[in-house]
């Protein structure tokens, strides 16, 4: 069962009904090509460091894309990893491999992985959602080890933190075609071990 935080997060994520029925992996800004090559480095650097199943809503399969201001140019990539550890046995497999190890950024158009820890906002604006948002919403998500987009500040990445598409890698058994859904695609990745494995990408 997906977890209260999970849930959350893809209600912050979500766009609205009109939106997600035409949205495509392609329409965040990112081919498969190079959405593939950008997973592939990524699992490289970070596999059994910052997740163990790949493709596992439990664990690791989503990142969201952010923007550069006004345009729909990609910056970069915020994943969440051991998504649902906090669920988890320690121990488990899928429990915690480092609850400090949670929230990525990767650049785009530089080769570059960073801990989202850095680029987190000192400060948030002052408005009535904001404050909301600082008060009711953050604690939470600190207690479950999460940094959101809206939690990352806009000068420091050059982008903006506000609007992100969300991407979703669903695993499935390589030899068998994905369930068909319409904007699907699907890439291949390498794990550090030499096993193939095969996803679905879609948006939301």
């Amino acid at each position: 069962m997906l977890s209260f935080l999970l849930l959350l997060t893809l209600a912050w994520s979500a766009p609205a009904p009109a939106q997600a029925a035409s949205a495509s992996a392609a329409s965040s800004g990112l081919e498969p090509a190079r959405l593939q090559a950008l997973l592939q480095r990524f699992v490289d650097k970070l596999y059994l460091k910052a997740f163990r199943h790949l493709g596992d809503e439990r664990d690791f399969d989503h990142g969201h894309v952010l923007y550069a201001p006004a345009s729909r140019t990609p910056v970069a990539i915020l994943y969440h990893t051991q998504e649902l550890a906090q669920d988890e046995p320690a121990g488990s497999a899928f429990g915690y491999v480092d609850a400090g190890a949670r929230n990525w950024i990767q650049w785009v158009d530089r080769d570059g992985i960073e801990n989202a820890d850095r680029y987190q906002r000192a400060e948030f604006p002052d408005s009535a959602f904001w404050r909301w948002f600082k008060e009711e919403r953050v604690p939470i998500l600190k207690s479950h080890h999460t940094i959101v987009d809206k939690m990352l500040d806009p000068a420091r990445l050059g982008a903006e933190t506000s609007d992100s598409q969300q991407l979703v890698f669903t695993r499935f058994e390589c030899g068998a075609p994905p369930a068909p859904v319409p904007g699907n695609a699907s890439i291949d990745i390498r794990l550090p071990t030499g096993e193939r494995v095969c996803l679905s990408l879609s948006a939301t």
